[in-house]
């Protein structure tokens, strides 16, 4: 059967993925003059911090008292708890009325309030955004990107793109475009956002949202134990892999639910999507390890630090961010080049964000200058970032 495909409004950037890198990039391009085209697949943006219930904006500071990732980085967090509640410490701008787990520029969340927050940011910076959009093959012609198709309500879509960044979290539009990538091993976790009785009683109490819509494991595994063979070796790169995550993480809450009193809790919400955290990355013109610390390569596109250790700070190597193979596109979030605990050091918000806003700055830039990731000019690049507020510490 031949399947008719719409062709559709042609864009200078599309970003692939609405979780915090998808939107900081988009965001980024936009302000630097591209007309740009959000994809997200679900209705709901925000990812892993938003469907994923993974609520915690992890720090921007080194935990010696210096920030080190600002920009939209900086922005997103603000952004997260404009209109919901927070427990970020007063020395970082919070209000210090909720208890404080971690005394570092971080804090918690309302995942819902942040998710709708963030549509209204991106209209705010003219960043056209369509949902229930799944990009699913991009159009290649002499290794470049000419488009993406995508399936909608309406049918198979065509958007033709100059450049385009993939921050699926899963690569999925590099793996698709001929990029090499390499998948990851995950830990298993089953989070879920649950009131007991006992909680809404504090709750009244106290007044802490943040401790009420804290993450609660209903199964979790870090080192495969006790998992069923097929999810020792964990890379959602499958629909299959994916159903059976999902679904064991959900059956072992039913048998939990099946022991208690019924009128006793409430589940307020499932995670909306598998709360994987590295599937894949890519393999780019060089690889961050995470033993880098204090570095300061000559491309370096800025500065950002580990949110489980104090005093570690590096700066990210721009060639991180693509593969000479196919020159027009980026990748931004956690399947940007980081190795072993290079990719644990960058899988997280700020990090996530912070690389979204230098491939989308970047991506603007080429269009602009009639470049692409290997042709651009990194002390150009630098320089824009800087001015953006971008801290290269």
């Amino acid at each position: 059967m031949d399947i008719k495909v719409i062709q559709k409004t042609s864009y200078d950037v599309i970003v692939v993925g609405g979780g915090c890198a998808g939107v900081a990039a988009a965001v980024a391009a936009s302000r630097n003059g591209a007309k740009t085209l959000l994809l997200e697949k679900s209705c709901m943006l925000g990812g892993l911090a938003t469907l994923g219930l993974i609520n915690w904006y992890e720090p921007l500071c080194d935990g010696e008292g210096k920030q080190v990732i600002s920009g939209i980085a900086e922005e997103l967090l603000w952004l997260s708890i404009k209109y919901g509640f927070e427990n970020l410490p007063k020395k970082w701008g919070g209000q210090g009325i909720h208890h404080i787990h971690y005394d570092r520029f971080a804090t918690r969340f309302s995942p819902n309030i942040f998710s709708v927050a963030m549509i209204d940011y991106l209209a705010q910076n003219n960043v056209n955004l369509l949902f229930d959009a799944l990009a699913t093959y991009p159009e290649m012609e002499n290794g470049s990107i000419k488009g993406i198709i995508v399936e909608t309500v309406a049918g198979r879509e065509f958007y033709p793109a100059k450049m385009v960044i993939d921050a699926t979290g899963t690569a999925a539009i590099c793996h698709r475009a001929g990029i090499p990538t390499e998948e990851g091993e995950n830990i298993f976790s089953y989070l879920v956002h649950e009131m007991t009785k006992e909680d809404a009683d504090k709750l009244s109490e106290t007044g802490d949202f943040c401790a009420a819509r804290e993450s609660r494991y209903v199964r979790s595994s870090w080192d495969g134990e006790g998992l069923p063979d097929r999810l020792k070796h964990l890379h959602g790169t499958t629909a299959e892999d994916v159903t059976e995550y999902m679904t064991l993480g959900a059956t072992t809450l039913l048998e939990r639910l099946k022991t208690e009193d019924k009128e006793s809790r409430e589940i307020m919400t499932l995670p909306g999507m598998p709360q994987y955290r590295m599937i894949r990355r890519i393999i780019g013109e060089s690889e961050f390890l995470g033993n880098e610390d204090d570095i300061k390569p000559e491309n370096s596109v800025g500065s950002f630090c580990d949110f489980r250790k104090a005093g570690r700070r590096f700066q990210l190597p721009y060639t991180t961010l693509y593969n000479k193979a196919v020159p027009n596109l980026y990748a931004a979030g956690r399947i940007i080049s980081a190795k072993g605990e290079g990719w644990n050091i960058t899988r997280v918000i700020p990090v996530a964000a912070f690389t979204g806003e230098v491939a989308g700055t970047a991506a603007a830039m080429c269009v602009k200058n009639n470049l692409d990731a290997t042709t651009l000019d990194v002390k150009e690049l630098q320089k824009t970032l800087k001015a953006a507020g971008v801290l290269f510490e």
